[in-house]
Order: structure tokens, then C-alpha cells, then sequence
């Protein structure tokens, strides 16, 4: 079924019915939009950020993507806490997460890099010495590589 609009309020000044200009019956929603079909626009009339993390271990290394679309390496900090806890923010506030990194991850060689809104965090594990896996200090800020 098709919704055709029957005024000409909504109708484009071409008389061909099948003509490709199409009506948008959302076009008189005030702002913001209902919550009945906010979910299906995120990013309208919202200052939230729309981001992704995806966490994943090869044999070699733990690896987190974090989606940050409009972001650049300067907006991002990457925070390396005691407790082996990463945390990831944007500058403005509108992102934070924190998350526990695992105990065989070699926290001397931890790496980020961006490309294009993609924050990697990359942590190598440790290949057969386990005896030191500390880190000294309360908190490393962790250094951004990459170009935007």
C-alpha cells in the first residue's frame, strides 16, 4: 500500500501521476520528533554521539574499535587508569567509556591510532614472560596516532 497525497498542498505542480517527486508526510513534524519514531533518526534534534565499540582478541594481541564519527585524534583522550582500566572520551563530554583491560595484555606496548572518525586501541600480549604485567603510575594519558 501507498500513502498518495490527495491536496495539492503536498503535491509537486506536475499533473503526471506517476511523476517522481514524492510527498513527505513527516514534513509538518515539529521538532523534536515524536518519541514514537525518534529511534529510527538518532542523530536528529539529538546531541548525543552515535558510536560503536567493538572488542576483539587474535592470538597476538586484545584490539578495541571505537566509531567516533565527526571526531579527530585531538578531540579523543585515551586514558590508561590503575586497575588496568582503559578509558576512551571525546573532549566534549558527549562520550566515555571505561573498560578493563586483560590481565595477559603487555600494557608497555598499548597503541592507539584513528583514521577517519576509527579509534584502534591495540594491546599486545605477553608471549612467555608473565612475572612482570605491572604498570607504574596512577594514570597515562596514551598517545593518539593516525590523520583524520
Amino acid at each position: 500500500m501507498s500513502i498518495v497525497p490527495i491536496n495539492d498542498a503536498h503535491s509537486s505542480s506536475s499533473s503526471d501521476p506517476l511523476s517522481l517527486d514524492m510527498w513527505d508526510p513527516f514534513s509538518d513534524f515539529p521538532l523534536p520528533l515524536p518519541p514514537s519514531i525518534s529511534h529510527f533518526f538518532p542523530h536528529f534534534g539529538s546531541t548525543k554521539t552515535n558510536t560503536r565499540l567493538d572488542w576483539r582478541e587474535t592470538s597476538r594481541a586484545h584490539v578495541w574499535k571505537v566509531l567516533l564519527p565527526g571526531f579527530t585524534n585531538e578531540d579523543v583522550l585515551v586514558e590508561l587508569q590503575d586497575e588496568r582500566v582503559l578509558q576512551v572520551s571525546v573532549e566534549s563530554g558527549n562520550f566515555m567509556t571505561r573498560f578493563k583491560v586483560p590481565d595477559d595484555a603487555n600494557l608497555e606496548f598499548l597503541k592507539a591510532t584513528t583514521n577517519h572518525g576509527v579509534l584502534v586501541v591495540t594491546v599486545p600480549k605477553y608471549e612467555h614472560d608473565t612475572n612482570n604485567r605491572g604498570i607504574n603510575g596512577n594514570i597515562r594519558v596514551v598517545e593518539i596516532e593516525g590523520t583524520d
